[in-house]
C-alpha cells in the first residue's frame, strides 16, 4: 500500500511554472514637526469656601486646565502627567490637598472639550496627533481635579505646579 501511494505521487504530471518580476516604488516622507505641548489654560478653582470641598471636570468646566500637542501627522505619542498631591500658600507650611481621580482628564483631536474622551491623568495616555497639515496638526488635552480646604483653612493664593511630558511611541 505504501509503494502504491508513492507511485501515485511519482506520476502526478508536475504543472509548469511561469516567472515574472515587477517593480515597485517604496516612498516614505520623513516629517520634520517636532512634538510641542503648549499650555493654554491653568486649571483653576476660583475663590475657595473653607470646609467645602470644590471640583473643576474635565469635560464642562472652563476653568479646567488646558493644552494644545503639536506634532507630525497621525504620529502616535503618549502623553505623562507629573501630578501634585498639594497645593502650597507661597513657601510656608499652609496647603490644600489636591486630587485628580479617574476621570479628571479628557482629550481630543478637535478644539471640542464637551466632546473629549475622558481618561485617568495618573496613566499614560497614547494617542495619535491630528491628520492635518499644519497649523491644524493638534491634539488638545484638559485638566480638571478636586480641592478639599479644610474648615479652618490659612487664606491666601495656593498654587502647584502640573508638569505634562509628550513623547512619540515611533508608530
Amino acid at each position: 500500500m505504501l509503494t502504491l501511494s508513492l507511485l501515485a505521487a511519482a506520476v502526478i504530471p508536475r504543472l509548469a511554472v511561469a516567472q515574472s518580476s515587477g517593480l515597485l516604488s517604496a516612498i516614505v516622507e520623513v516629517a520634520n514637526d517636532p512634538l510641542v505641548i503648549d499650555p493654554l489654560a491653568p486649571l483653576e478653582f476660583g475663590a475657595l469656601v473653607p470646609g467645602t470641598p470644590t471640583t473643576v471636570a474635565p469635560r464642562t468646566s472652563v476653568t479646567a486646565g488646558k493644552f494644545e500637542i503639536y506634532g507630525a501627522r497621525r504620529a502616535e505619542f503618549t502623553l505623562d502627567f507629573v501630578l501634585p498631591a498639594l497645593l502650597r500658600a507661597g513657601n510656608g507650611p499652609h496647603t490644600i490637598p489636591l486630587v485628580f481621580g479617574g476621570s479628571a482628564a479628557c482629550h481630543a483631536a478637535l478644539n471640542n472639550q464637551n466632546a473629549c474622551s475622558i481618561f485617568d491623568p495618573s496613566v499614560t495616555l497614547t494617542t495619535r496627533i491630528r491628520n492635518q497639515a499644519s497649523p491644524n496638526n493638534t491634539h488638545y488635552v484638559w485638566l480638571g481635579g478636586t480641592v478639599t480646604p479644610s474648615p479652618t483653612q490659612f487664606p491666601g493664593i495656593y498654587t502647584a505646579v502640573v508638569i505634562a511630558t509628550v513623547q512619540y511611541t515611533g508608530n
